[in-house]
């Protein structure tokens, strides 16, 4: 017990004097077996992020940052990963943001803006990376930016709150900038920049819920049969029937589709990054998901590889092939615009009124529900990180279960000789 606690404190020493030399020490060879190699290996790989893994039944963690290394050991990962940064703010010239000074007095602009950009950019979505950061500059740095991290109170993102609400701003708008707040300062706290994260204590935003019109069982079947066999027919059954948000169908390539299983991949999403065309991660990890397509799509998409495939030969060598199911028609990547509009003709042509794309992916939510398949299954068909997220978001108004509802309960009252 007593050799393994010196062991310990010894890898410690020698992880600090690694530290001190900003670059690899030069230890004499009977030292190497104190210092275990693969923290020097992981310090380097994580560069910044820190690597936690596992040793008997306790969790390392090693961070490396501008050449400093830093470990930790504790019963848990979390408590390893905590240990580990509150080492990086004891060392010199070390501040808890890379490269931002370590000042006690840091407002939460200079924070909020820094840890946006190098570090949840890289966790989120581009979309939602650009919406977070227009939150940040034109509403919650105007109001809050300048008062020191530590100063910022629960009474302080009322204010931003009601501020916001006052300056027209939508309730969603007003529990993104919560969000944005709760996430950023979480990790102040955990940085030790702050005693407790003041977000806790301020109540979600809430409101009247956007008014949801999916469309109904009538207008999806006149849309399908109107354009049965062109471009469009395949693009229908996506949004409609499968649920798959914009980029999520832009994003989708051939080899997500097995015709043998009648399955679908969802693996993707095309987006635009400083408005050019690239794949990108999925929203959540539920986001990744594999769909069985109805006979119906399934035919929808085998006769739209063929309108694919011929575009393709009519082209040449010209044909950008990036086997995506949805180009435009020399095979690159299809404007969300261009998308968008489409649906929006399509809509005009079948005499329904305009309604968003994403309304579509209501409408697919809607008719699963109606036609009895479980919450759960609709959670897993549209990837939402959770069965509560579909409750509560994605099925509206829909009066088939009520009525089944009721005649089951009518069967029941009859049975028990009420008439």
């Amino acid at each position: 017990m007593a050799q393994a606690r010196v062991s310990g404190i010894l890898r410690e020493v020698y992880a600090f004097v690694y530290a001190l030399s900003k670059q690899e020490v030069r230890l004499p060879q009977w030292h190497w077996p104190l210092v275990d190699s693969r923290e020097i290996e992981m310090a380097k790989k994580a560069n910044g992020q820190g690597h936690t893994y596992k040793v008997g039944t306790s969790y390392r963690t090693v961070i490396r940052r501008r050449g400093v290394v830093v470990t930790a050991m504790a019963s848990t990962t979390q408590e390893s990963k905590r240990k580990a940064k509150e080492k990086l703010l004891t060392l010199p010239n070390l501040s808890p943001t890379d490269e931002a000074p370590a000042n006690p007095k840091m407002k939460l602009g200079e924070f909020l803006l820094y840890w946006l950009e190098n570090s949840h950019q890289h966790n989120i979505a581009h979309t939602t990376y650009k919406r977070y950061r227009s939150l940040a500059v034109q509403h919650i740095n105007p109001s809050l930016g300048d008062y020191e991290l530590r100063k910022v109170t629960p009474r302080l993102i009322n204010y931003l709150l009601a501020t916001m609400r006052e300056g027209g701003q939508s309730v969603r708008s007003q529990q993104q900038a919560r969000a944005l707040l709760s996430v950023a300062l979480a990790e102040a706290e955990n940085l030790n920049l702050i005693a407790v994260n003041p977000v806790r204590k301020v109540k979600n935003p809430q409101g009247s819920t956007r008014a949801i019109s999916p469309l109904k069982i009538e207008d999806v079947k006149r849309l399908l049969k109107t354009y049965e066999g062109t471009f469009l027919s395949a693009r229908l059954h996506i949004a409609m029937v499968c649920g798959l948000r914009q980029g999520e169908a832009l994003g989708l390539r051939w080899q997500d589709i097995d015709f043998e299983a009648g399955t679908l991949q969802v693996q993707a999403q095309m987006q635009l990054v400083n408005n050019e065309p690239v794949f990108t991660r999925l929203k959540t990890d539920r986001s990744y998901r594999t769909l069985v397509l109805t006979q119906e799509s399934l035919q929808s998409l085998t006769q739209h590889k063929q309108i694919i495939d011929s575009w393709a030969m009519r082209s040449d060598t010209n044909w950008q092939n990036l086997d995506l199911v949805f180009p435009q028609n020399n095979g690159g990547a299809r404007s969300p615009k261009t998308d968008y509009a489409e649906w929006q003709k399509a809509l005009k042509l079948c005499g329904i009124a305009p309604k968003r794309l994403h309304d579509a992916r209501h409408t697919a939510a809607t008719l699963m529900y109606s036609q009895g398949v479980g919450i759960e299954t609709i959670s897993r068909t549209l990837g939402h990180s959770s069965s509560a997220i579909t409750s509560r978001l994605y099925v509206h108004s829909s009066e088939e279960p009520l009525r089944n509802a009721a005649k089951l309960m009518s069967e029941a009252l009859r049975m028990n000789g009420y008439s």
